[in-house]
């Protein structure tokens, strides 16, 4: 292929032109990639056999600034202005039994082709020598990019035994770029999906979120790259490591839905394919600490997709809003992909509401603990929200106005029925 002379900024031209008496320095992974491919920059990762605390003293005087961000692994940040790179040392690893992800031992050397060995795929393994102005290509990792493949730089099982978390990456980049899988690497990613046990619950989820927007991450992406990436999890049998209890997901309501809603859709198809005795009791453990480690963030879907199985499954008016009216401007989006009538239904008495102001939550009540204080001085602190909640269903069945001084007649009449 041709190979095309990548941009270089002036900063970065001025930190070559500082480090070159010390050491060649190079530019490698997806930078690279994209611009062998002539597509847009991506971030800037370093590679050089020049450790971190010499690196520091190289540019102790200068303006760029450096900061550590893996000592053990010889990775730092350099920032100059609102530049940013990455740099690693060359270094050779060692990993431990587990797929865990991060090497047990990293050993910093001088040869390029140990660094190179480390490294994931031919295409993210083409380096530059940012010094000279020329490709080190020790893998054919140019000749891979113009046939568009994915192919790992060892053999699959050497790279993949050393990190699970590649599987996902390989299924990733190959929907964002719209490239092939190498079959040996592809098959043999299929035989070791056990390796991704070990990676954290939180890398998955970050490898997901990426996925699901893989159409939008360069001007090659296919508009349905994320269907395509979605789909190899079902043939490489990858959701049981998502902690769904079942090999294969039909993408339904994915298809239909707007961008934005991409997660939640897959949650809903998800607990179609699952089909819990309970959505809600799930959904916390496939979000919470043993799964997906989404902690307070997965709240909000896990109410947003109950909210919708509640409204199929036809949870009567009251109860249904009192739990999901904060929430129902996004359900209704999802019903209206699934049962019409159901929708109609719904957001026929969520209007209502909202047009006639029926009082829905706590806050909506004109009275609140204070004023039930005032009028009941000798009731118990816990009786408070008992008397608010009955005071809530009696306003919205219209059994008395939401006005103070009507709810303050009818907390004194609670008050002596109940005897509090």
């Amino acid at each position: 292929m041709n190979e095309r002379k990548i941009p270089v900024s002036e900063n970065l031209e001025k930190l070559v032109l500082k480090l070159k008496n010390r050491a060649d320095i190079f530019v490698v992974g997806g930078y690279v990639r994209n611009a062998a491919m002539g597509m847009g920059e991506t971030d800037v990762d370093l590679a050089s056999e020049i450790s971190p605390d010499e690196l520091k003293q190289l540019l102790k005087y200068s303006d760029f600034k450096v900061i550590d961000k893996s000592k053990k692994l010889g990775t730092v940040l350099i920032k100059i202005g609102d530049e940013e790179y990455e740099h690693t040392t060359f270094r050779k690893e060692e990993y431990d039994d587990s797929g865990k992800h991060r090497p047990e031992k990293a050993e910093f050397v001088s040869d390029i082709r140990e660094d190179a060995k480390r490294r994931d795929f031919t295409c993210n393994c083409v380096y530059y020598n940012l010094t000279h102005r020329r490709y080190v290509d020790i893998y054919s990792g140019l000749y891979d990019i113009s046939k568009s493949l994915i192919k790992c730089v060892e053999t699959p099982t050497y790279v993949f035994q050393n990190d699970g978390l590649r599987i996902l990456r390989m299924v990733r980049q190959a929907a964002e770029l719209n490239y092939k899988i190498d079959k040996s690497t592809y098959f043999t990613a299929k035989s070791m999906t056990y390796r991704l046990k070990d990676i954290s619950g939180q890398r998955k989820l970050n490898e997901l979120k990426l996925i699901l927007y893989a159409d939008q991450k360069y001007s090659i992406s296919k508009p349905k790259a994320h269907l395509k990436a979605l789909n190899m999890f079902n043939d490489l049998r990858l959701f049981p490591l998502f902690y769904v209890p079942c090999d294969r997901v039909k993408l339904t309501m994915l298809k239909k839905v707007k961008m934005e809603d991409r997660f939640v859709a897959l949650l809903i198809d998800i607990v179609n394919a699952v089909n819990p005795d309970c959505v809600e009791y799930y959904l916390k453990d496939l979000l919470g600490s043993n799964g997906l480690c989404m902690g307070k963030a997965g709240d909000e879907y896990i109410k947003i997709v109950c909210g919708y199985f509640d409204a199929l499954n036809r949870r009567n008016n009251k109860e249904y809003f009192f739990k999901y009216f904060d929430n129902f401007n996004i359900i209704r989006e999802y019903l209206k992909y699934t049962n019409k009538k159901l929708y109609e239904k719904y957001n026929f008495f969520y209007r209502y509401i909202l047009n006639q102001k029926i009082p829905v939550r706590i806050k909506d009540l004109n009275i609140d603990g204070n004023d039930i204080k005032k009028a009941l001085p000798k009731l118990e602190e816990k009786n408070i929200s008992k008397i608010l909640k009955q005071l809530l269903d009696e306003v919205f069945a219209n059994e008395i106005a939401n006005e103070k001084s009507e709810l303050i007649k009818e907390v004194k009449k609670i008050g002596n029925s109940r005897n509090y």
